[in-house]
């Protein structure tokens, strides 16, 4: 489970996140993040992945493989996670390669 010091909760915040950061894409999995003095992360997962128990399913998985690559993370910043359609048929296998890939593109790992 990602730590409380880890989340980033506030729609201010994920509004300022989506002006001003940077992004890395991947077909199933995009990346915005601003370099910052502490790492925060969110996680965003839209409507269209499905009913509330899906989104729920990807936002656990994500939040788990997060957690277990929170040590390796090379760079503080704020980072926010969005979903696209085709995420929800992942397994966790595939879905931890994505989450890896994405991160090694914005060059975190």
């Amino acid at each position: 489970m990602l730590s409380k010091s880890y989340r980033l909760t506030k729609r201010g915040s994920f509004d300022y996140l989506y002006r001003h950061g940077t992004k890395a894409n991947l077909p199933v999995l995009s990346l915005v993040y601003l370099q910052g003095k502490s790492t925060k992360i969110g996680f965003s997962v839209s409507k269209k992945i499905g009913k509330a128990h899906t989104r729920n399913l990807v936002k656990r998985r994500l939040r788990a493989i997060v957690a277990s690559l929170l040590p390796s993370l090379q760079k503080k910043a704020q980072i926010v996670f969005v979903t696209r359609t085709g995420i929800e048929t992942l397994d966790f296998e595939t879905l931890k390669k994505n989450t890896v890939s994405v991160l090694k593109k914005a060059k975190f790992l």
